[in-house]
Parts: C-alpha cells; sequence; structure tokens
C-alpha cells in the first residue's frame, strides 16, 4: 500500500510554498559535449506559479558531481514540495534523485512529471518505486502543477479537482482526467530567473531555448507527442515571442533554438514570424530549428526568409532515403522532396543536417550505408543517425513487441534513441549497432565530407570537441550504448 508523505501541509492561509524544479543529468546529443539544453519546460510551470518561491536546477549542468550539487540546493533552499521532470529515459535517474531527497526528508512531498511520468504512469503506480512520489502531473504541466500548488498552499487534501494530478488515496494513486489544453495566449511566459545554472552554450555560443508553437498533428508510427497533447497544433502569440526573444538578447544570449515539436506545420505563420524578427531588427542572433521536409517544401521560398531572419542551422527529420522505409513510417514527403528542400537551404547558407532511423524491421547492413551514401548524395552537412526506439504508448512499440524484434522490454536508461533496444527481421541488437558505427566513421572521418560540411565551418572553433565526439562514437557504439550519458551521482 502506497504511503503518502504529506504530512506537513502548509497552514490555511499561508502564501508561500518553496518549491525545488529539478530536471535529470542525463545528456544525449550527437553533439554530446558541444551542445547542452536547458529545461524551458520547469521554466514555464515557475512562470505560472502564484505566491511560491521557485528554483530550477538543471542537473545536466553539473553531470560530475549530481549528488554534491543537489544536496547543496536541499541544504540552502530547504523546498517544501520538489517536482521532478524526466524523458523515458531519464527515468532511472529520477528514481535516484527521489531517493536522495526521500534520504535528505522522508516527509517532503515530491511529484513526477515530464514524458515518462505522463504515459506511463500506470505502470509508476504499480511499480516498486511508486512510494517514492506523491503526485505525477501528466501532460502540459503549467496548468496541473498550479492547481496543486495552489491546493498545498491553502492546506486542502481534497485534490481531486485538479485536472491531469494523480494522486495518493487510501492508499494508492488516482488519476485524474486530463484538462483541455493549455491556451497559450494566456499562458504566462518561462521564468528563467529562477535557474540556479544558466549557462547553456551550442558550440561555444551562449544560448537558450523557448518555443512559438507546441505540438504536432502527424501521423508519425515511432512518436509519442501526439500521446502527450492528442492531435493538436497551437501558436503562442507573435508579440509574446518577439518580447521573450528581446529579452533573451538582453540577458547575453547569441542564439536560439525553437524546440517546437513541428514549426513547419504552419509555413505562412513562420514566414510572419521571420518578418517580424527581421522588422523589429532581432535577426542579428542567430538561430536553429527543427523543421519537416514536407512544412519546407510546401514553400521552397523559406530558406531565404530563414536565412534573412538569421537561421543558420536546420535539423530535419528526414528518417530515410528509401521511400519503402519512409511509407512504413507513416512520413507523408518523397526522397525526391528531401533533395530539393536541402539544395533551397543550401543555396541560402544555411547549415542543413538530417536526422534518420536506422532498426526498421527490414533494415539488412546495406540499408544502413545506404542512409550514408544518400546524405552524401544530397549534400547534407551533418547525418544524425539515431536507432528506432520502442517508447512507451508509441504505435510502433506495439508492432515490434507482437512480431518479437524488442530486445530490451523495459530498461528504460538505454531508450535515448541512439542505442538499439531493436533487433531487425536479419540483424541483431549489437549487429545494428555496430553497422552504425562501420558505417558512419566511413562517412565522418573521409577528409572529403570534413572539407566540404559547412557544420564544421560552423563550428570550427569547436574542432577538437567535434573530434572527441566522433571517438565516443566509435567507442560507446561499438559496445552499444552510443551516446549513454556519463552523468555521475
Amino acid at each position: 500500500m502506497q504511503k503518502s508523505h504529506l504530512t506537513r501541509l502548509p497552514a490555511a492561509g499561508e502564501t508561500i510554498l518553496k518549491i525545488l524544479l529539478i530536471s535529470m543529468p542525463d545528456a544525449v546529443s550527437a553533439f554530446d559535449g558541444l551542445v547542452t539544453f536547458p529545461n524551458t519546460g520547469l521554466c514555464s510551470i515557475a512562470g505560472n506559479l502564484e505566491d511560491c518561491d521557485v528554483r530550477v536546477l538543471d542537473l545536466v549542468a553539473c553531470r560530475r558531481e549530481v549528488r554534491k550539487t543537489l544536496l547543496d540546493q536541499l541544504n540552502t533552499f530547504r523546498p517544501e514540495l520538489v517536482g521532478l521532470s524526466a524523458m523515458t529515459f531519464q527515468y532511472s535517474s529520477a528514481v535516484r534523485v527521489a531517493r536522495i531527497v526521500r534520504d535528505w526528508n522522508p516527509e517532503i512531498p515530491i511529484a513526477l512529471g515530464g514524458y515518462h511520468g505522463s504515459l506511463s504512469c500506470d505502470e509508476i503506480a504499480s511499480s516498486p518505486e511508486a512510494g517514492l512520489f506523491d503526485y505525477m502531473i501528466r501532460g502540459e504541466g503549467e496548468l496541473s502543477f498550479a492547481g496543486l500548488t495552489k491546493a498545498l498552499r491553502k492546506g486542502s487534501r481534497d485534490l481531486s479537482g485538479v485536472h491531469g494530478l494523480s494522486f495518493v488515496q487510501n492508499g494508492e494513486f488516482t488519476h485524474n482526467p486530463l484538462g483541455p489544453l493549455a491556451d497559450l495566449t494566456t499562458l504566462k511566459r518561462p521564468n528563467r530567473q529562477v535557474r540556479v545554472f544558466d549557462e547553456f552554450r551550442f558550440f561555444g555560443v551562449p544560448f537558450d531555448c523557448l518555443e512559438s508553437t507546441r505540438g504536432c498533428v502527424m501521423n508519425c508510427r515511432f512518436c509519442s507527442i501526439t500521446e502527450m497533447y492528442g492531435r493538436s497544433f497551437r501558436k503562442l502569440p507573435l508579440e509574446t515571442i518577439l518580447t521573450e526573444i528581446d529579452g533573451l538578447r538582453g540577458r547575453g544570449k547569441q542564439g536560439l533554438f525553437f524546440v517546437d515539436d513541428n514549426i513547419t506545420l504552419d509555413v505562412r505563420w513562420l514566414r510572419t514570424l521571420c518578418e517580424a524578427i527581421i522588422s523589429e531588427g532581432l535577426n542579428n542572433l542567430h538561430y536553429i530549428m527543427q523543421a519537416s521536409v514536407d512544412g519546407i517544401y510546401s514553400d521552397l521560398t523559406l530558406p531565404k526568409l530563414l536565412a534573412k531572419a538569421g537561421f543558420r542551422l536546420v535539423f530535419l527529420g528526414i528518417e530515410s532515403g528509401n521511400q519503402q522505409t519512409l511509407d512504413t513510417l507513416k512520413k507523408g514527403y518523397t526522397v525526391s522532396k528531401t533533395k530539393a528542400v536541402v539544395s533551397e537551404l543550401h543555396g541560402q547558407g544555411i547549415v542543413a543536417t538530417g536526422g534518420f532511423i536506422a532498426g526498421n524491421p527490414n533494415d539488412r547492413p546495406e540499408d544502413i550505408h545506404g542512409v550514408f551514401e544518400f546524405a552524401r548524395e544530397i549534400g547534407l552537412d551533418h547525418v544524425v543517425l539515431q536507432c528506432l526506439t520502442p517508447y512507451p504508448k508509441t504505435e510502433i512499440r506495439e508492432s515490434l513487441q507482437e512480431e518479437g524484434l524488442i530486445t530490451n522490454m523495459d530498461r528504460f536508461e538505454f531508450y535515448n534513441g541512439f542505442i538499439a533496444n531493436v533487433r531487425t527481421r536479419h540483424m541483431s541488437s549489437l549487429q545494428l549497432a555496430r553497422e552504425m558505427v562501420k558505417a558512419g566513421v566511413k562517412y565522418y572521418n573521409n577528409p572529403r565530407y570534413i572539407m566540404k560540411s559547412s557544420l564544421w565551418r560552423y563550428a570550427l572553433s569547436s574542432a577538437f570537441r567535434f573530434l572527441l565526439v566522433n571517438l565516443k562514437f566509435v567507442v560507446s557504439g561499438w559496445q552499444n550504448r552510443l551516446f549513454h550519458s556519463t552523468h555521475r551521482f
């Protein structure tokens, strides 16, 4: 039976609740060591809380001394409520962090949010780790976490009206229904002032993250975004975005990463955003974004406007250079569209990188090598080759499980998107991982690629670290631990 740790609630009428919001130290990136991403979602939650004293602790900024940093914050700030955010591959770290917090104060309430807590709440509630958590925040956290803190400030134990909240009641978790999606026009903007650490960089450039849209309506079988938000697409007010960009520039940020799920779903709106950035003189920052091939292809004049607005790098979700594989993944575009989009981006001096997926059920070794051949053919500046990952609640997980192709069902710390947790009909997991390495070594270390790639020129000041990433790619990939996070507790 689950025990609630709510032995101390603020007395009725108390107005201030001290909250420590924590993101996990697990970092995964094809540019590991060159890029550190802040957690803007927790800052957004902090910005929408009332009468709370909040700190946001990005443990990714202290990966070599996680426990010490965490305990220092607990001892100096002495929070009354702790919130943890975790992706699926970060869940095991969330469990460790929760245990450290629980050892520090056995009675402190702990809430778990993020993708994994949202999509796997039933499994967590019935797991041995359930006793570590008093709450789970499901879906968008800005409203549900604010509802929880409002109830706690009032000293109320009645949480039945808080949408998207799971909480312990009578020894078991009760899951409240999800509420409507947040109205992005009324949400307050992220509060970055409460960060404990604020030194994040992209290839040596001080940068931050922001969103201009949220959600996606596509049918990709491997993606869990629609499980979080449904098939929806919402836009923030243009003036809000411009104000946020100007504020971040004022704080010394030289670059910004648009973390939108699919910013190119509404290309007409994206053009409006670019024109506004230009007219407001905000195009002296450099921007990066992830985009769909279909979105840019629908308006091949867009790259010219993107370049004028300051976009210097675009990450394309290409997934495959094989049309049959694209059809299997339910990607609606063709190989010829990808070639046209890359050509237009290059024509405007924009670095074009592309994400591909290996480990599709029918993949053979030659298909893995074919990814890089296709990348060379279309002139991509860099390939990010990930492995098909059976994330919880995705359509692809169900079909792979039915066919017996998942080799790791529940050790989620290896679900980082690069490690092979599946086999194909023709290769084991280890064979798949090693073919990814062998094909990658030929591509990444080819002098012609290095000389031609705009990414190397873009990141020339970080060339030595870039070489170290290539070394890590070989060592960790050969062991089927590609880019496994190296943080230390």
